[in-house]
């Protein structure tokens, strides 16, 4: 007879919760970061409490202190600090589990997006793009994403390469890059005439060609990225409503 897997506490949790592989028919969300949950995982040993969370969200530090702001300490929070939801200071998408949280300013950052590395390749793009956690533009210069097309808010975090004038929205290109090598050229102007009227200097000819490839996909892009914003947030709301009905 199998031995059962020995149970362990996190400080979110009221009960035990035991080692789980997740697979991708389970449709499971992580009860820490709300995002899709598979491979290994912590599951509740109460049959009744559907209590996920991935082994990474199981494992983060209670504090941890971030570039982005540099004057406080940011402190997990195991629920949003305000009321059911809260709105990501990085990425602008809401949240209603986990957080990494100061209080002082009442910032607050995905779990997620506080682990964005500093650093990523895009195919496609010549040259590594760096994060930023605000606009690269000053002086009231709008920056929009290469990607969607979308204007970036000045205070969210994003990825940019500086010699190309190429950028993204903070989760755009691991979205993007399964499309580009299905992606054919098409004539389009790309984001040479979004900013500041027209061709804007220091652009190089590989962010021109991105952005003609990209014209074709662009509007099935967005749509895409729409719909699955509002499945995550139906999620959200399911397990909102079945918080409410616990403490009835």
């Amino acid at each position: 007879m199998a031995s059962r897997k020995p149970s362990v506490r996190h400080a979110s949790h009221n009960h035990p919760l035991r080692a789980h592989k997740t697979q991708v028919e389970e449709e499971i969300i992580c009860s820490g970061c709300d995002l899709d949950l598979i491979g290994a995982a912590f599951k509740c040993t109460k049959s009744e409490c559907d209590y996920f969370l991935h082994k990474s969200c199981f494992e983060l530090p209670r504090e941890t202190r971030h570039k982005a702001h540099p004057d406080h300490p940011l402190t997990l929070l195991y629920s949003p600090p305000y009321e059911s939801t809260y709105t990501c200071d990085a990425c602008g998408e809401y949240g209603s589990g986990f957080t990494y949280n100061c209080s002082i300013c009442q910032y607050d950052v995905h779990v997620g997006c506080v682990s964005m590395p500093e650093s990523v390749e895009r195919e496609g793009h010549a040259h590594p793009l760096t994060l930023l956690y605000r606009s690269p533009y000053q002086n009231g210069l709008i920056f929009n994403c290469d990607v969607c097309q979308e204007t970036v808010p000045d205070n969210l975090w994003s990825y940019y390469c500086k010699e190309c004038d190429y950028g993204t929205h903070l989760h755009s290109c691991a979205v993007e890059e399964e499309k580009e090598e299905k992606e054919e050229p098409k004539r389009g102007s790309g984001r040479e005439n979004t900013k500041n009227g027209g061709n804007k200097g220091g652009r190089g000819s590989a962010a021109s060609e991105l952005a003609a490839m990209l014209e074709a996909q662009r509007e099935m892009e967005k749509m895409q990225i729409e719909l699955h914003l509002e499945m995550q947030r139906a999620k959200i709301a399911k397990k909102a409503r079945k918080a409410c009905l616990k403490l009835i």
